[in-house]
């Protein structure tokens, strides 16, 4: 009887163990998933008015950097526009080619902006998260006669008046003219949008970089400035667990040459005459080389953006002995590796038990988090993530985790029963002691 108890005890504490090991279910998105889409459509102003100073390549420059460089949540389009839509390039096809086929363009006539305005409200999809259009123009409108000029100013502002109802902002780079008054700029105004003045103490280029980590707020890694007419660097890219990495290189001055080398899957590049983008897909290690040269000496600027696709799940487990829960979590990337020994993603990567973050060591890639209790309990667990420089895509969730505690059976008390055993005995012995008395004595009577 003893044994089959010890044996049932065994049993219910070894399929409680194995129901303390199952785990919990996942905490992140699936791998490449993007959870809220962004769309962002260039419209360029192809009129006569910006043929001056190089300002149509600065343009051109501006909107192929801000598009090559974003992250993959991001959908950039282009519409080259003067009174018509002489050029565009549909959303995600912003490439080399497109930079080659800017500087084809003809700068010519007059512009109405309601029209490339209007191509653009219908191109967004109604389920991206943010839309956003951005006007590359001195804000000229005009036509040939003053009738036909204020008619196409009405015909922007009423398109403007849709696009705000439709919760698309206008940002403008503005480029300054003298002789035209900036007509576009009511767009920003309207929508809330941002503005930027060329030459405010600000250059295009400048403008550009600030639009993509102040407006856009791109997580980045600066990497170095310097004035220069050439220049290597060795990258370090602190780990290959991210999705893609991107070398951005802003100059003052025209580019002549841009290599970057290293090992990955694939390596796109895109060059402008002021700024040159090298994206990295996979990189299989981490150190990388760049060299540049420019046509003149200038100031340049060198940024790193890193781009990862996380998720998490975990499993918990109990130690008797010690009376410990373990949280194990582990974080994934989108090739299912294991990231926590990677000091940058270890750094960025909390635990939170009810609230309050928790201290946790890292195993073979897996945080193992402690939990002490003496009874069954749920605990809110959560996995949360700080960007620190990296574009993380990572949908932070909670999870209630139920902490069982295993009942373990007390062994029976037998000390009452071997006492009555014992008295039994004794009494069973004295009697038979007495009998065998008796009996003697009856023998020899």
């Amino acid at each position: 009887m003893e044994k089959i108890e010890k044996i049932t005890i065994r049993l219910v504490m070894l399929l409680i163990g194995f129901s303390l090991l199952f785990p919990v279910r996942a905490l992140a998105a699936e791998k490449d998933e993007i959870t809220e889409k962004k769309q962002i459509i260039f419209l360029l102003d192809a009129s006569k008015s910006m043929q001056g100073d190089g300002q149509w390549i600065e343009a051109a420059d501006s909107a192929c950097m801000i598009a090559s460089a974003l992250p993959k949540e991001y959908e950039v389009a282009l519409l080259v526009y003067n009174t018509e839509i002489v050029y565009e390039e549909d959303f995600g096809n912003i490439n080399q080619k497109t930079r080659h086929a800017l500087e084809t363009v003809e700068l010519q006539g007059y512009t109405t902006p309601a029209v490339a305005l209007e191509t653009a409200a219908d191109m967004f999809d109604s389920a991206a998260a943010d839309k956003r259009v951005v006007f590359i123009s001195d804000g000229e409108i005009s036509l040939r006669d003053q009738s036909k000029t204020e008619t196409a100013i009405r015909q922007f502002e009423n398109m403007v008046d849709q696009i705000a109802e439709k919760g698309i902002k206008i940002d403008m780079f503005a480029i300054p003219n003298d002789k035209t008054e900036n007509e576009v700029s009511y767009g920003t105004k309207v929508t809330s949008g941002e503005q930027y003045t060329v030459g405010e103490n600000q250059t295009i280029e400048e403008i550009t970089a600030k639009y993509l980590f102040q407006t856009l707020q791109i997580e980045k890694i600066e990497l170095g400035e310097a004035v220069s007419g050439e220049g290597n660097m060795t990258v370090d890219l602190q780990d290959t667990y991210m999705q893609n990495a991107k070398i951005l290189l802003v100059s003052g001055e025209n580019i002549e040459d841009f290599h970057v080398t290293g090992q990955c899957e694939s390596l796109n590049m895109l060059q402008g005459n002021k700024f040159a983008v090298a994206e990295l897909e996979n990189p299989l290690e981490r150190q990388i080389t760049m060299d540049y040269s420019l046509e003149n000496r200038g100031n340049v600027h060198i940024y790193l953006i890193k781009e990862y696709f996380l998720k998490a799940d975990m499993e918990k487990s109990y130690t008797s002995e010690e009376g410990t829960f373990t949280l194990k979590v582990n974080v994934v990337n989108h090739q299912d590796k294991p990231v926590l020994d990677s000091e940058t993603l270890k750094n960025s990567i909390s635990v939170l038990i009810d609230g309050q973050e928790s201290s946790y060591e890292v195993e073979n890639g897996t945080a193992l988090v402690p939990y002490q209790t003496d009874k069954t309990t749920n605990v809110n667990v959560e996995v949360t993530t700080q960007t620190s420089g990296n574009v993380i895509h990572y949908i932070e969730t909670t999870d209630m985790v139920e902490l069982t505690v295993p009942v373990v059976e007390e062994e029976p008390d037998y000390t009452v029963l071997w006492i009555v055993i014992i008295s039994l005995c004794a009494v069973a012995l004295l009697l038979s002691v007495l009998y065998e008395r008796k009996k003697q004595k009856k023998n020899e009577w």
